[in-house]
């Protein structure tokens, strides 16, 4: 029954974030179900601008271990990646590495210690300007 709720609660995520990217940046996004069979592709389907989404709705945050999640998604599509995670009781967060890290092209501009955490508007400004 674990294994169950906890995918349930994961496409619930995935369809209340899908809902916020069409609210406020427009478009066709969809949820990704390759995930269910082949690791590592992102949980939307499109790219959100320029960024690969890893979305997480779980209590306890394990972001290590999901940045790198998001890292390796990414890489095999050649984007940016967003670690969108919903903080219980209080919504939605996007965590993206900062410009000037990811920019340099150094392994250490992919760490964890050199992202941003971003309130949902703060992000749709950044895919907005980026696209």
């Amino acid at each position: 029954m674990t294994g169950a709720f906890s995918r349930s609660k994961g496409a619930r995520g995935e369809r209340e974030v899908v809902q916020m990217l069409k609210d406020n940046l427009g478009g066709d996004f969809n949820r990704n179900y390759k995930q269910s069979y082949e690791a590592q592709h992102g949980d939307i389907e499109q790219l959100v601008g320029p960024y690969l989404l890893e979305i997480k709705n779980c209590a306890t945050h394990n972001f290590k271990a999901w940045w790198q999640q998001a890292l390796a998604a990414a890489s095999k599509r050649d984007a940016i990646p967003c670690l969108a995670y919903k903080v219980p009781r209080k919504g939605w967060r996007f965590r993206v590495p900062m410009p000037q890290a990811w920019s340099s092209g150094h392994q250490w501009g992919r760490e964890i210690q050199y992202t941003m955490d971003l309130a949902p508007d703060g992000f749709f400004l950044l895919v907005r300007e980026l696209s």
